[in-house]
């Protein structure tokens, strides 16, 4: 037997659907449940592959949603999906934690320096997760976000421009530059 709440989300759920749900989600707490089960999933694979980290990953989604809670009821629909709009809110909460990240490596990485010097870190010649997750880190935000949303998440050119707000071409540009970085790292040609 269902609960009154979990029947009356069903009941949402099937009556309302896209914008209408969204609409909705905008002052009622059991429609925003309701988009959030239909977008975690998603938004928290994004964030995962973005940066490797359960725990990373379960604060970041935890920020997205709160930031959507908060932004929903100025959320206008202008023709773009509202995945477009999750994915740019997860996309800043990704740059931010992988600027954060990498201050803090670097940090790491100079205490290490000081205290054997001379000694180098041990490379592998083995290509892993860790790396291909750690060679990712190492590119600027900006083409973070566009490998991770065209090649991860299998949004098109036009999607992912969308949801880094900026133009067709320029995510082109972005994804061959940032393909071209990762292969300079990898020590792969063309």
């Amino acid at each position: 037997m269902q609960c009154q709440a979990c029947a009356a989300q069903v009941v949402i759920a099937e009556v309302e659907s896209g914008p209408a749900l969204i609409e909705r989600a905008k002052h009622d707490r059991d429609a925003f449940a309701i988009l959030y089960r239909q977008h975690y999933q998603r938004v928290a694979n994004y964030l995962y592959r973005r940066t490797g980290d359960v725990h990373a990953t379960e604060d970041l989604v935890a920020d997205v949603f709160l930031t959507v809670l908060r932004y929903l009821p100025r959320y206008r629909q202008r023709g773009l999906p509202f995945r477009s709009w999750l994915y740019r809110i997860a996309s800043n909460a990704a740059n931010r934690w992988a600027r954060q990240r990498r201050k803090t490596l670097r940090s790491l990485e100079d205490d290490v320096a000081a205290a054997l010097p001379g000694r180098q870190p041990a490379q592998t010649d083995c290509f892993d997760i860790e790396r291909a997750q750690r060679l990712l880190l190492e590119l600027s935000p900006r083409h973070q976000t566009v490998l991770a949303l065209h090649y991860l998440e299998g949004l098109s050119v036009q999607e992912v421009a969308q949801v880094v707000g900026c133009r067709v071409g320029t995510v082109k540009s972005r994804l061959s530059r940032a393909r071209d970085a990762l292969r300079g790292r990898l020590g792969i040609g063309r």
